[in-house]
């Protein structure tokens, strides 16, 4: 039997995946974003109306249905940065402490890595790596319009292979964050080209470099140190099967840290975060420590 590609064949992968619900999942896919303003405190930047506030979220921020884009103030630095609510957990679950050396192992744009930097407060290290000269030059940006070039020495831009960086570094680091390239169904979704040229082999493919990177973070995190494995993928073959073949091919190596976030859901290893439930997402993030 053939296997169905493009529109019909993305409804039906994911209807088998997500049965009843979705419909109401794949509406509120389409529906327009929701952001959080996190204030940027090199600006020393206060929001004009009381903030509306997401519940757990450590960071400075406001909630509003429309945001004006960002722009520098008189410090020279801008004001805020938009990101989605459910994009900001897996720093949370990270639990950064300055002083540690964090290694964010894809981190273009740049927008977790500021947030990884204003959890360090200067002290520590942390680096931001992506393969794509374009993408680093992003993060570069981002560094620079929020960051003091005084307040950067402890941040690092590299553009290493993820999925071999083991083969040349173990067990350096305190906390990675991997919020891995996915097959990010949202995008797709708005994407009639995209859409068009879909087919199941997409997720299986970007599962296999998903995790290669998770693998090799698991090598480059000290013993006792943490790892948040993240996506915006909706496929269980991006998110919890990741973790499933980690306890298949790295026996006795890491233990599961459960997280619970006062929104979204429980998974079998993780937690994920819905727009149809919540608003926000999707997402999905699990957290890993290693034990030797």
């Amino acid at each position: 039997m053939d296997v169905l590609k493009g529109q019909e064949g993305f409804d039906a992968f994911y209807s088998a995946m997500y049965s009843e619900r979705w419909p109401a999942l794949k509406a509120a896919l389409l529906a327009p974003k929701k952001h959080v303003a996190v204030a940027n405190p090199y600006a020393h930047h206060k929001f004009t109306e009381v903030p509306l506030t997401v519940s757990g979220l450590t960071f400075d921020h406001d909630v509003r249905d429309i945001f004006p884009s960002p722009e520098k103030n008189h410090h020279d630095y801008m004001n805020y940065y938009l990101m989605d609510a459910a994009s900001i957990l897996p720093v949370e679950a990270l639990d950064i402490q300055p002083g540690e050396k964090v290694v964010d192992l894809c981190a273009a744009p740049g927008g977790k890595s500021f947030l990884c930097a204003l959890k360090l407060q200067g002290k520590g290290l942390l680096i931001s790596n992506d393969r794509s000269a374009a993408r680093r030059a992003r993060i570069h940006r981002i560094f620079d319009d929020y960051i003091p070039k005084t307040e950067q020495k402890n941040l690092t831009v590299t553009s290493y292979d993820a999925t071999k960086w083991s083969l040349y570094q173990k067990s350096m680091y305190d906390k990675v964050l991997l919020d891995a390239p996915c097959s990010s169904e949202r995008h797709v979704l708005e994407d009639s080209k995209e859409l068009a040229l879909w087919a199941p082999g997409r997720t299986k493919a970007i599962a296999i470099t998903q995790f290669a990177m998770l693998a090799s973070a698991l090598d480059i995190v000290k013993v006792g140190g943490t790892i948040v494995y993240s996506t915006c993928a909706l496929s269980k073959l991006e998110n919890d099967d990741i973790i499933a073949k980690l306890y298949q091919k790295r026996p006795g190596r890491f233990e599961l840290m459960r997280k619970e976030f006062s929104f979204g859901e429980p998974t079998e290893f993780g937690w994920q975060v819905l727009p149809d439930t919540t608003g926000w997402g999707p997402f999905y993030l699990a957290v890993v420590k290693r034990l030797r």
